[in-house]
């Protein structure tokens, strides 16, 4: 256990304490200002938890200062009528009206496209779709394309894959946001079904974060729906709430260490070193990356806002904190930064490094430290203004309080804002305005 965990520990007390304030505050955990203090105070707890030995001072207190600066924003834009409206969503639904029409074949549509885009990259690997049964080729073909993306920096995907796994993505959003309805049974199984194509984008790519990007995108539109639809609770119980937080860990922690043992080619045909590694040894060093990959992003940034608080940077203005866009124009980051060493010891190896430093860093690169915080400021207050909007049913402001979440979720970084995620977002946008603007102000209904 780090020197200084008890400090960090009082400082993630007074995180819970303040989300737990904004919560009541505003009315619901789905508020922006409060949903973002929680989803740190998540972090800091496993932080805690899962790693004791990451020194997480004196970063933690810089996120306690953002949680604060999140709040802050809410409350300027409270509004006393949102926080007081206890309408279940059942009451919501029969009274408001709004038709959503073609979401269920939109979305077995995109389920379809996502797959199709997948398969066409695997073809391209120069191995026939039959040999995809076999777990060899799996492997051989993730190990290639992470191989591609490590070594040649300027290395992308074919253009059609990309277009096509758009499709992935806006299967995310659509399914999150049919599955809060509460609808058929049937329907809830159907929005599920987005799942397929990124698992196979997952495992083909060997990129973990294919089917991380996957998830937050549908659990923001779930959360986004539910707000809409008049529901203020985030979890009905905390039983179930603990119940789902680990489940999720134990499934991405499976996810991590299975995509990493394919990606460094373990069941590939040939001669390749790590494979001589004793199973159990290599099991053991792809958990602790996990480890390392989902939780040790606070201590890294922690360890870098030690060494920087009080160091001049020129602000990027943007390129990190938009830099799908910002591509778009032709301009270029670097995505992967050197990595560094989070453990306490100094001769640690491999499993205990990161390049994963937390969108915390990202935003101060964009900002500096004290313009990041104006910067969340004013992000905090548009999403607190664009969710009391939705709250009174306005469709056309769901996407706005989607994007926020999809930030305050992805912790790890503001780099889920690439190119395809933004193109999903923008086509589910698209959706949602063309749908308000034909309909009245109403319920979440399919037509």
């Amino acid at each position: 256990m780090d020197t200084t965990w008890p400090l960090s520990a009082a400082v993630v007390g007074l995180i819970i304490l303040q989300a737990s304030l904004a919560r009541n505050q505003l009315g619901s955990w789905l508020a922006p200002g409060a949903f973002f203090g929680l989803m740190w105070a998540t972090v800091g707890v496993l932080s805690l938890s899962i790693t004791p030995e990451f020194r997480i001072w004196p970063g933690i207190l810089w996120i306690l200062f953002m949680s604060c600066t999140a709040h802050l924003g809410g409350l300027l834009v409270w509004n006393g009528e949102v926080s007081s409206d206890r309408t279940s969503a059942s009451e919501g639904l029969a009274s408001q009206e709004l038709t959503l029409p073609f979401a269920l074949p939109l979305l077995l549509a995109s389920t379809i496209l996502g797959t199709a885009g997948v398969v066409y990259l695997a073809s391209t690997s120069g191995q026939s779709l039959r040999a995809f049964l076999s777990v060899s080729v799996v492997s051989l073909v993730a190990s290639h394309f992470a191989g591609m993306r490590y070594t040649d920096s300027n290395y992308r995907e074919p253009t059609s894959f990309l277009v096509l796994s758009v499709f992935i993505y806006l299967a995310g959003y659509l399914g999150g946001m049919i599955f809060a309805r509460r609808g058929s049974r049937l329907e809830r199984l159907a929005a599920l079904s987005g799942v397929l194509p990124a698992l196979l984008e997952t495992f083909v790519l060997g990129a973990r974060t294919c089917l991380i990007c996957f998830v937050i995108n549908w659990i923001a539109s779930y959360c986004a729906t539910r707000a809409y639809i008049g529901d203020r609770r985030l979890w009905r119980s905390w039983r179930r709430a603990l119940t789902t937080l680990g489940s999720g860990l134990v499934a991405l922690t499976a996810l991590y260490v299975m995509v990493q043992v394919a990606r460094m080619g373990v069941f590939a045909p040939g001669a390749i070193p790590v494979s001589t590694q004793r199973e159990e040894v290599l099991v053991k060093f792809s958990v602790r990356t996990a480890e390392v990959q989902y939780v040790g992003y606070a201590a890294a940034f922690s360890r870098w806002f030690s060494e920087n608080w009080d160091v001049w940077k020129a602000p990027a203005l943007g390129l990190y904190c938009f830099d799908g866009p910002a591509g778009w124009l032709g301009y270029r980051i670097l995505r992967n930064p050197e990595p560094i060493n989070v453990s306490p010891y100094a001769n640690a190896n491999g499993s205990e490094l990161t390049n994963v430093f937390s969108l915390l860093r990202q935003m101060a690169f964009d900002w500096t430290l004290p313009g990041s915080s104006i910067f969340l400021l004013i992000l905090s207050a548009l999403a607190s203004l664009a969710y009391v909007k939705v709250c009174g049913h306005n469709a056309a402001y769901i996407p706005a309080i989607v994007l926020y979440y999809e930030i305050a979720l992805y912790v790890t970084s503001f780099g889920l804002r690439s190119t395809v995620t933004d193109a999903a977002w923008f086509l589910f946008a698209c959706y949602l305005w063309s749908v308000s603007s034909a309909e009245p102000r109403g319920s979440l209904s399919e037509s």
